[in-house]
């Protein structure tokens, strides 16, 4: 939504997860780049399918990669309103070997039912139960002990709120992760001018794209409640599992992240590891640079 630069952060937090092998050899820049060999008994596939939340039912994509499997799987969280939803990085993590669940929250992108930012929170659990569901990972080859979640922009503040939650998750991957709270702080004492203006700029994409909430929403919900979507607070229990953290250094939103880095920098002072790469906020010229950085990430994560 909003343009930027990266800074590519490695957070490696916590002890290696019982069980996981230290390292599973993975050519990330290969996984980028080229097409793995055909399994012809059990090919690589893609099926749309819905997820239920909240007694309604949310449009989804599974990508399902080649071999008998089980396969460890990856949650993928778009952002708000979605624009971006990181497909090319869904494809190269099938050709590396993993599984691939990405949806669109209740209210957004034809999902039944209306958009707000408690529920999109309440639909990543949705996800993960569902992928757990034992009937969804024999159909799709899942192994539903192996799971990791990535999110971009909103979708990273929903990632960063499950590896905080639960524990089975074997590590999570933040990309540009937005802190709404944040935006509460820096509205607080807007004018009416303020207002018109960050709703043109900064949300002129929302209208359209989910059910339930406009632009002119979208800023009054951040400025009465933004406060309890801090994303620091998650930081403790985060800094327990592997994560990824990738933020952006000359961006508006570069801020947004300052808590968290700050928060697990307390946790682990030793464990943070700082990479710039010139690009904005969706990655736009350097998508196999992030491919290969979240490749090597989860390569170096193992697999239990």
């Amino acid at each position: 939504m909003k343009n930027l630069l990266i800074a590519t952060i490695l957070t490696f937090c916590g002890a290696v997860l019982p069980g996981a092998i230290a390292v599973v050899p993975v050519d990330a820049m290969a996984a980028a780049q080229r097409d793995p060999p055909t399994d012809k008994d059990f090919p690589a596939s893609g099926e749309g399918l819905r997820i239920p939340s909240g007694g309604q039912q949310m449009n989804a994509m599974v990508y399902v990669p080649s071999g008998k499997g089980p396969h460890p799987v990856v949650v993928l969280f778009h952002g708000f309103p979605g624009n971006e939803q990181n497909l090319d990085l869904a494809q190269a993590l099938r050709r590396a070997g993993w599984a691939v669940v990405t949806f669109h929250y209740r209210g957004s992108w034809g999902s039944e039912g209306t958009f707000t930012f408690d529920d999109a929170i309440e639909d990543g659990a949705a996800a993960i139960a569902w992928v757990r569901n034992p009937k969804t990972a024999a159909h799709s080859r899942f192994d539903s002990n192996r799971i990791v979640v990535i999110g971009h922009s909103m979708g990273g503040f929903v990632a960063a709120e499950r590896c905080a939650a639960d524990a089975k998750l074997l590590g999570c991957v933040l990309l540009a992760p937005w802190d709404l709270s944040f935006d509460t702080r820096l509205y607080a004492n807007a004018t009416e001018a303020d207002r018109d203006r960050i709703v043109n700029e900064d949300y002129a994409d929302v209208d359209g794209r989910v059910a339930g909430m406009n632009a002119r929403q979208v800023f009054d919900v951040l400025k009465t409640q933004g406060s309890k979507w801090q994303l620091a607070k998650f930081a403790p229990m985060i800094a327990k599992r592997p994560a990824l953290l990738v933020v952006a250094t000359r961006d508006t939103d570069d801020d947004k992240a300052l808590d968290l880095r700050a928060a697990l920098n307390a946790e682990h002072p030793k464990a943070l590891h700082v990479e710039t790469i010139d690009a904005d906020h969706s990655f736009s010229d350097r998508r196999i640079a992030l491919q290969d950085v979240v490749l090597k990430w989860l390569a170096a994560l193992g697999r239990q």
